[in-house]
């Protein structure tokens, strides 16, 4: 699977930020050995895109170098519309809330792209809004951060401060610095260990209108964003779709689902099914083994002991997911409840 990427903008927000702070982004002696790479970044269009990968260890070697842990929460201050590429301008331009969500979930992958992205889902509960997108690895902690912050932050600049207010922030990982910090950059409740990741707020907000709506200049925007999904290499959306599918059967039914019932389904043959798995180098147990990993570290991060996650995971015993988990991560089940334990307590 090709590696995740996000927008160089997010590497020029972090240069942005060293400027205000007086401090030369390539005189930080902890991304020496990164300067060739750093420079050829920041020399792409804004819009453009890097791996994940390298944009993680640089803002890991900066945070610990400034002594800096909510470095992403005040780099997320200096959002600007750019930032995000054309889906920025669009959300700007938008006449309302409601437009702007619609737009961000159809074309998310202009800014964050890759096999492991799941698409954004809205949905209505009572009189609250609900956009969320599932937990797929605690590798990705940073960067659903410093998204979830910058499109707050860049909210906030389009549409009246007083009157669009967050109801809820949820993270699906534990807390990566103290919860004060987030407390203070989000403004409203804030959860950790979720299911999903989500922003919560009134269904109310939808209208809010936007000062600078401009549809002529949308029409634009709206061509030019879809060129770009259109030049997107297809990712095989069936595996996605599955990955999907497993993911919530898992966390709903608590316990694993048959060939048969993802067969129906997905609307085809258990034999059809096989052959468009193998056809992809893989089966639908490699991958419902993988989906039940995922799951496994999600139910670490929650106060229930491996009896019941084995049950949760329908696996026989504790020993059978002990090996499971072993066998997929390296490390044993303690080891990585005492990891999380200690990323939580930082």
């Amino acid at each position: 699977m090709q590696e995740l990427q996000i927008p160089n903008g997010y590497f020029q927000l972090l240069q942005m930020y060293l400027q205000q702070q007086g401090v030369d982004l390539f005189s930080l002696t902890c991304l020496q050995p990164h300067q060739a790479q750093l420079r050829y970044v920041l020399s792409l269009p804004i819009d453009s895109q890097s791996a994940y990968s390298f944009f993680a260890e640089v803002m890991q070697l900066t945070q610990k170098q400034m002594d800096c842990p909510q470095l992403l929460f005040e780099m997320a201050c200096l959002i600007r519309p750019e930032h995000f590429g054309v889906l920025g301008y669009m959300a700007t331009r938008s006449n309302s809330v409601a437009e702007a969500l619609q737009y961000v979930i159809r074309f998310s992958r202009l800014v964050i792209d890759g096999a492991d992205v799941s698409p954004i889902q809205m949905h209505q509960r009572d009189k609250k809004i609900c956009l969320s997108w599932p937990f797929h690895d605690l590798k990705y902690a940073l960067l659903n951060e410093m998204t979830m912050a910058c499109m707050v932050h860049l909210a906030r600049q389009i549409f009246p401060a007083q009157k669009f207010q967050l109801l809820q922030i949820n993270f699906a990982h534990s807390p990566q610095m103290a919860d004060d910090h987030y407390q203070r950059f989000f403004a409203c409740k804030v959860e950790f260990k979720q299911s999903d990741y989500s922003f919560e707020i009134n269904v109310e907000n939808l209208e809010l209108k936007s000062e600078l709506a401009d549809p002529s200049l949308m029409q634009l925007l709206l061509r030019q964003a879809e060129d770009a999904i259109a030049a997107k290499p297809h990712y095989e959306n069936l595996l996605l779709h599955i990955q999907q599918k497993l993911a919530e059967y898992l966390r709903v039914k608590e316990q694993s689902p048959k060939i048969e019932w993802l067969a129906d389904e997905l609307h085809v043959s258990v034999r059809t099914l096989q052959r468009q798995l193998y056809k992809q180098n893989t089966s639908f147990k490699k991958l419902l083994e993988t989906e039940r990993m995922k799951r496994c570290e999600q139910l670490l991060l929650q106060s229930m002991n491996f009896t019941e996650m084995a049950m949760c995971l329908d696996y026989s015993d504790q020993s059978a997911l002990a090996r499971a988990y072993k066998a997929y991560s390296g490390q044993t089940l303690l080891q990585r409840k005492q990891q999380l334990k200690a990323q939580s307590e930082r």
